[in-house]
C-alpha cells in the first residue's frame, strides 16, 4: 500500500495555491464549489449541554446495525448476558452485536426498526445486580500490527457513526494497489439541531485525535486532515491543542494532522464536498474517495475505532442529540444501543408542546419516526421532536421552473425535471437527470418554492431503478 504524497493535487493550507483561490469565499475559509445552501442551526438548543450517560432499563437491539445483510442471533430467551457480549454473529456479512447492558434476554423476535420499519430484534432487560465490565486498557494497543487491528475492529462492530453505517474495517481494508496519502476525519456535523459531534470533540478531544492517528497507522498515511465547520470554533481549538498535546507528528507512525476550518454550509459534511473543500480533489461518478487517494471517517467513528484497539470496547452505545422545540430540555446522551424513545424522552422532561414530527438524524436527512418504541441504533446521531413553527407541512404544488433547485445541488443534478417524469410513471426514463449520482441530501427540497418533495422524488427513481435491475437478474 503506497503512503507517498501525490504531488499533482494542490492543498488548501498553502496561500495562493489554486484550492485557496477556487475555493475561498466569504470568509475565507474553504468549502465546496457548487450548490448549498444555509438552513437555520437551531444548534444553539442543544450545543451548551454537556455529554450525560443515559441508563435504560430495557433495550430492544435489532440486529441490522449496517449497510447489508443483518447480523444472525446468537442467543435465545433466558440467556443471561453481559454489557458487551456478542449477542449477534456477522457470519452472513453484517457486522457483530453486542449487549448494551447487563441482564436477561426476553425475546428474540420481531420488533421495531427506525429505518426498516420492522427488523429481528433482541429485547434485553437490564439486572442491575449484575456488575459490568468497564473494558480497562489493554497493554501494547499502540503497537497492534495492522491485521490485529482491524480485527479488533471487526470484533467490535465498528460502523460509520455519522449515519452511512459502513462497516469500518471494510472500509478500511485497502486493495494494495491503493494510492492513498489522506485521511480525512469529518468533524463538519453540518445538519442542523445536531451537537453530538461536536460535544464529542470538546469533551474527549484527546481520544478522537488518538483514533484518528490508529487509522491513518493502519491505512500507511502520513497526512490527516480535520474538516470543522467555522461555527464550532472551540471545538477546532480543543482539537488543535489534543494533536499537540498528544505529539502526534512525532509517534512510531509520524502523522502530519490538523484541523482545517471549512465555511458553514450545508452539506460541508458530505464525504464528497468535504474531500472537495479541504483538498480540491474531486470525486469522479460512481467512484471512491480512496481512488483519488483519500479515506473519511466520522468523528465518532475515529472515537470507536480507538475503544475497540485500546479497550477491546465493542460499540454498544453512541452520544445522541435529543432536541427540536418540541422536548423540554435538550440534551446530548450516551446513550446504549436498543435504547428506545419514550424512556430517553422522559429523561428529557417529556414534550413541551405539540409534537407534529419525530425525527431520527437531522432534519435534512434524518427518517422521520412513527412509533416512540423505535430504539436507537448505531446509526442514531439525534432524535428531533419538531413543533410545526419548524417544519414544513404545507402541500406540495407543480414545477414552476424557477431553477432554485438546480442551483442549491451540490452535484448539479436536476431534480426539477426528475420529478416531472416521475409523476408521469416514467421513473426509468430519469438517469439522465442524475437520479442515480443522487445521495439524498435534501437541498432541493428545502430551496423550492412549491414545496415539492424533490428528494423523495429521487428515492422512488432510484427504487424503480433498483427493482429494474432485480428484475433481470432474475430473468438472466
Amino acid at each position: 500500500m503506497l503512503s507517498r504524497a501525490l504531488p499533482h493535487y494542490p492543498t488548501p493550507h498553502c496561500p495562493g495555491s489554486a484550492t485557496m483561490r477556487l475555493f475561498a469565499k466569504r470568509h475565507g475559509e474553504p468549502t465546496f464549489a457548487r450548490g448549498g445552501v444555509h438552513p437555520d442551526e437551531h444548534k444553539e438548543l442543544s450545543a451548551e449541554r454537556a455529554i450525560e450517560p443515559f441508563v435504560p432499563r430495557s433495550v430492544s437491539v435489532p440486529v441490522s446495525q449496517s449497510l447489508g445483510a443483518p447480523s444472525v442471533p446468537v442467543v435465545k430467551k433466558g440467556d443471561r448476558v453481559r454489557r458487551g457480549d456478542l449477542i449477534a454473529s456477522d457470519e452472513a456479512g453484517g457486522v457483530p452485536v453486542h449487549a448494551p447492558v447487563s441482564g436477561i434476554v426476553k425475546s428474540v423476535d420481531r420488533g421495531i426498526h427506525p429505518v426498516l420499519v420492522l427488523d429481528l430484534s433482541i429485547t434485553i432487560e437490564a439486572r442491575e445486580d449484575d456488575d459490568p465490565p468497564t473494558f480497562p486498557e489493554i497493554p501494547g494497543w499502540e503497537a497492534l500490527p495492522r491485521e490485529a487491528a482491524l480485527e479488533r475492529i471487526r470484533k467490535a462492530g465498528v460502523v460509520g457513526l455519522g449515519g452511512a453505517t459502513f462497516p469500518t474495517y471494510r472500509k478500511l481494508m485497502l486493495p494494495d494497489d491503493a494510492e492513498v496519502d489522506t485521511l480525512i476525519i469529518n468533524g463538519s456535523e453540518c445538519e442542523p439541531y445536531l451537537t453530538c459531534d461536536y460535544r464529542l470533540m470538546l469533551e474527549q478531544a484527546d481520544e478522537v485525535v488518538l483514533g484518528a492517528w490508529l487509522i491513518a497507522k493502519i491505512i500507511g498515511v502520513p497526512r490527516c486532515l480535520i474538516g470543522i465547520e467555522d461555527n464550532k470554533a472551540d471545538a477546532g481549538a480543543a482539537m488543535t491543542a489534543a494533536i499537540e498535546r498528544l505529539d502526534i507528528a512525532h509517534r512510531d507512525h509520524p502523522v502530519q494532522m490538523e484541523v482545517v476550518v471549512t465555511q458553514t454550509k450545508y452539506p460541508q459534511g458530505s464525504e464528497k464536498q468535504l474531500i472537495q473543500a479541504l483538498t480540491g480533489r474531486q470525486v469522479p461518478q460512481r467512484s471512491l474517495p480512496m481512488h483519488i487517494g483519500i479515506v473519511v471517517q466520522n468523528v465518532a467513528t475515529a472515537f470507536a475505532c480507538l475503544e475497540a484497539i485500546r479497550n477491546e470496547k465493542p460499540v454498544i452505545e453512541r452520544v445522541v442529540t435529543i432536541s427540536g422545540r418540541g422536548i423540554a430540555e435538550p440534551k446530548n446522551l450516551r446513550i446504549p444501543i436498543g435504547t428506545m424513545i419514550n424512556p430517553i424522552v422522559e429523561a428529557c422532561g417529556g414534550f413541551s408542546d405539540e409534537v407534529v414530527k419525530v425525527l431520527a438524524g437531522g432534519p435534512m436527512m434524518g427518517r422521520a419516526l412513527g412509533d416512540l418504541n423505535a430504539p436507537v441504533t448505531k446509526g442514531t446521531s439525534g432524535l428531533l421532536f419538531l413543533i410545526r413553527a419548524e417544519t414544513n407541512l404545507d402541500r406540495y404544488s407543480p414545477c414552476i421552473g424557477c431553477g432554485e433547485c438546480l442551483d442549491a445541488c451540490p452535484l448539479g443534478l436536476e431534480p426539477n425535471r426528475a420529478s416531472v417524469y416521475i409523476e408521469a410513471g416514467r421513473a426509468l426514463e430519469t438517469e439522465e437527470f442524475g437520479v442515480l449520482e443522487c445521495f439524498e441530501c435534501g437541498c432541493c427540497s428545502y430551496s423550492c418554492p412549491s414545496n415539492r418533495p424533490l428528494v423523495q422524488f429521487m428515492q422512488v427513481a432510484k427504487a424503480a431503478y433498483r427493482n429494474e435491475a432485480a428484475k433481470k437478474k432474475v430473468a438472466a
